[in-house]
């Protein structure tokens, strides 16, 4: 074999080695760039490995609604669900009779605060939308049954106690099977109501409420008589705040 190679004129071996050179150069490049590449692909699993030892697991989302405060006052966003009851009795305030027109109500509340606490004392304080579905039982001067609902706006005072005053005002619709003799000519009426009342919160969600407010009656003139009822409540119930 040595003395075949032997035989191979000098001007082959020259061409071979000129044709073999950049064959070489390349392959011995392209090994480098192997190496410095597998180098790097390690270094950055090392690093990723690191970042993901180091981060630990993603924080619990946190709720953004904030813990009620009620000393604090309520920020918008804040719901109510709510109950009240007791009696209502007419007075005559104007006109020539006394409608004496008394009953029973109870009234559910579904609230939402509109804004955040804002002002000063005695004034600070936060709005909230009330829509207020009612039931009622007459007892004078007949027995029967009313039904209606109603929109109203609170204030609730902040004091930085647990007791929060509100004063609400709002209009509603009512229909009762009666008629009330020389005072109220129509089964479907409009009313008035509200006056101011308090909260009490035995814990942070629960309150008992306490309300002495007035509730009007009549039917904006769409029958004959309309003088109108005109009544005091005198009320008491719960409500819960979330």
């Amino acid at each position: 074999m040595i003395n075949v190679l032997r035989r191979i004129p000098v001007t082959v071996w020259l061409v071979v080695l000129t044709l073999l050179a950049p064959v070489l150069s390349w392959a011995e490049t392209s090994q480098q760039a192997a190496v410095t590449l597998g180098r790097e692909t390690e270094l950055l699993a090392v690093r990723a490995l690191a970042f993901a030892g180091t981060e630990g697991p993603p924080p619990a989302a946190k709720s953004s609604r904030p813990t009620l405060r009620p000393e604090e006052g309520f920020q918008a966003g804040t719901w109510h669900l709510g109950a009240k009851t007791g009696y209502v009795m007419s007075h005559k305030l104007y006109g020539p009779k006394n409608a004496d027109v008394d009953f029973a109500p109870l009234f559910l509340q579904i609230g939402y605060t509109l804004t955040d606490v804002h002002g000063s004392f005695p004034v600070r304080g936060s709005l909230e939308l009330i829509f207020e579905p009612t039931f009622m039982l007459v007892t004078k001067p007949s027995d029967t049954f009313g039904k209606g609902a109603s929109l109203l706006l609170r204030y609730n005072f902040v004091t930085g106690t647990r007791w929060m005053p509100f004063f609400e005002l709002g209009i509603g619709l009512l229909h009762w099977n009666m008629r009330v003799e020389d005072v109220l000519g129509s089964e479907f009426n409009f009313t008035i109501l509200g006056g101011p009342g308090v909260n009490y919160f035995v814990t942070d969600n629960w309150a008992v409420t306490g309300q002495l407010g007035l509730w009007h009656a009549s039917n904006a003139g769409r029958k004959e008589p309309n003088q109108g009822i005109n009544s005091v409540m005198y009320l008491l119930g719960f409500a819960y705040y979330f």
